[in-house]
């Protein structure tokens, strides 16, 4: 095992820091990053996706450089020059071609959330001292009542070509890179040769929550080249790649990861046309490697092993997995001909996918693992641009989050009998602060240079970190003992017909904290599997065996006591993480409707278990 990382104390604290894996590939700037990658990999395909018609049409990478450079010059002629402009809009080429003709030259990017409602987008715009911003068509409508009322938006830009509008606000993303070609023509190098500042803000992500609870994070072109040269030395992706862009591109997660780390590479980024056309797009794209969260990952896993108990080659499999398995301890590696077949379906081409934002299943980690798919658990944060660590080609441990990437340093915060306490990260890839919140930004970031996470966990002797759980939601039981809602999540999801699963403390009158938990019933399944959908009776009775096995292996004081079910999918953000605080108020405002010593309490049951 290949050793990607140091271990030493300082101040009292175990410290891991990561050493890579790879030779790093060092990014400078993002302009840079742009500039090289169309040098090198000229007209390779970047970028691939389908026009109206539904027809796959590519991008290179000069065309990329190009657009980028005719627009960010388009850009300052108009007034620009330096102030903040927001993106909103779907997974597209245009998204990534404003996203860099603002931060290499023009200005702030202030990414939003697709999803955010029109007051929500107005709220943000005034925070952020928005001046324009790039839409695509489905905010149309939108974007024209904002601008009834709004003063502060000098353009709205949409990605693409709209009917003339009498308003002179309003202009389109191709005719904008069209002017920007015809000044480039005339020697205008206003754009093209504007120097980067790498320390200043360059991009101002507010992170998930109501406009006035979300937090803006200043993130520059060193934070971000640093996080992809980091990730440069622990992942290994190849210019013949192709890269399904699938998580939203406002994040961090995606921004990085699926979009300037895949670019550096040289890799095809194809979009997607969304999480039901997921299997689509695997095969007719001829994905190779995909960046994901749990539930996605979680789901594929479900569905392959439900073909193949409908297929009734379930035993034959398993005989093909215990010959592979064992050819493997002796060196020989034949799982991608053996389960040929199995890939054909999900992906010919598929061979890594990268999970991060929560907890993943060990069992589907070693179950994918045993057909071929490498699936790289990793951990990071907005504050951090994002990705702080990850498993690699050498240091794969399932259940954890891999060793620092490459110049990073993490340490555990006042660990406690068994290791675990607060996860700290110092690197040059962490941000610059909140925006417009000093005190905030104090209470996270020390003197010198270390993060708080709020999330706990420990390092083990090679140097590897294991994610417990978020502080704030931590379980502490009457006895001092400690749990976390994660922790039982992923057991809860084993369970037949349970689509996702959340877990919390209650107290009791008396005083006792009581696990429970609420799942959401896999409706689709149930109607794929069953000649009739149980009662809900049933499905309790069936739920309540599952959980009484579970807690045949844990400590008294820590079963499960009580659960819910539901038929309505958890509240999450646009990375599929669940909203802790507005999941468990809705819960108990549910409960608190009902009467609580009834079974049936608006329309979830409430299940006492003995």
């Amino acid at each position: 095992m290949k050793k990607c990382v140091n271990i030493y104390t300082e101040e009292g604290k175990l410290i891991a820091k990561g050493t890579g894996c790879y030779p790093p590939r060092k990014v400078n700037d993002l302009k840079e990053l742009i500039r090289e990658s169309a040098k090198k990999y000229g007209n390779s395909p970047a970028f691939k996706f389908k026009d109206k018609n539904g027809n796959i049409v590519s991008k290179s990478y000069i065309d990329f450089e190009r657009d980028i450079n005719n627009l960010g010059t388009a850009l300052i002629s108009i007034g620009l020059k330096d102030k903040r402009i927001a993106i909103i809009g779907e997974n597209r080429y245009e998204w990534g071609v404003a996203y860099y003709s603002i931060i290499n030259g023009t200005g702030v990017a202030v990414p939003m959330d697709k999803y955010l409602p029109p007051v929500e987008i107005e709220n943000l715009i005034e925070r952020g001292k928005v001046e324009a911003i790039f839409y695509s068509p489905a905010y149309h409508e939108a974007m024209v009542e904002i601008s009834k009322n709004n003063t502060r938006i000098k353009y709205y830009i949409c990605m693409e070509d709209i009917d003339r509008n009498t308003d002179e606000k309003f202009l389109s993303l191709p005719n904008l890179i069209k002017t920007g070609q015809q000044l480039a023509d005339n020697n205008d190098m206003s754009f093209i040769e504007c120097p980067v500042d790498r320390e200043k803000i360059s991009i101002l992500l507010f992170t998930s929550g109501t406009t006035s609870l979300a937090k803006g994070v200043m993130l520059s072109h060193a934070n971000i080249a640093a996080n992809i040269t980091s990730i440069s030395s622990s992942i290994k992706v190849y210019p013949d790649d192709v890269h399904l862009s699938l998580l939203p591109l406002h994040h961090t997660f995606e921004n990085t990861i699926g979009l300037g780390f895949m670019v550096h590479s040289g890799v095809t980024v194809a979009f997607s046309d969304g999480i039901k056309h997921v299997a689509q797009n695997l095969q007719e794209y001829g994905v190779s490697v995909l960046v994901a969260v749990p539930v996605i990952i979680e789901a594929m896993y479900r569905k392959l092993q439900s073909g193949i108990e409908k297929s009734g080659k379930a035993k034959s499999i398993d005989m093909l997995i215990k010959l592979s398995e064992a050819l493997r301890s002796v060196g020989i590696d034949l799982r991608r001909k053996f389960f040929k077949s199995i890939f054909d379906k999900i992906g010919p081409r598929l061979r890594l996918v990268i999970s991060g934002a929560a907890p993943l299943d060990i069992d589907i980690i070693t179950g994918f693992d045993k057909l071929g798919l490498k699936i790289l658990q990793g951990y990071g944060l907005t504050e951090a641009s994002p990705v702080v660590s990850t498993n690699n080609d050498f240091v794969n441990k399932p259940g954890t989050i891999g060793p620092p990437l490459y110049d990073i340093e993490v340490a555990i915060d006042n660990p406690d009998e068994n290791g675990m306490g607060e996860i700290l990260v110092r690197g040059k890839n962490i941000m610059l602060g909140y925006y417009e919140d000093p005190n905030t930004t104090k209470e996270v970031l020390d003197e010198n240079g270390w993060l708080r996470t709020g999330d706990l966990g420990s390092i083990d002797e090679d140097g590897v970190i294991k994610i417990s759980g978020r502080a704030k939601s931590m379980i502490v039981f009457t006895n001092g003992k400690k749990a976390f809602p994660e922790e039982y999540e992923v057991l809860l999801n084993d369970i037949p017909y349970v689509k996702e699963s959340f877990a919390w403390g209650n107290r009791a009158p008396d005083g006792d904290i009581q696990v429970c938990a609420k799942l959401v019933v896999d409706i689709d399944a149930l109607k794929s599997d069953k000649k009739s959908i149980p009662s809900d009776e049933e499905l309790a009775s069936m739920f309540g065996e599952a959980i009484k096995n579970i807690n045949n292996n844990l400590p008294k004081y820590k079963i499960i006591r009580y659960f819910v079910m539901s038929k309505e999918d958890l509240i999450k953000t646009t990375t599929l993480k669940i909203k802790r605080p507005l999941e468990l108020e809705k819960i108990k405002n549910a409960l608190d409707k009902a009467n609580t010593d009834m079974r049936k309490a608006n329309g979830k049951f409430i299940e006492k278990l003995s």
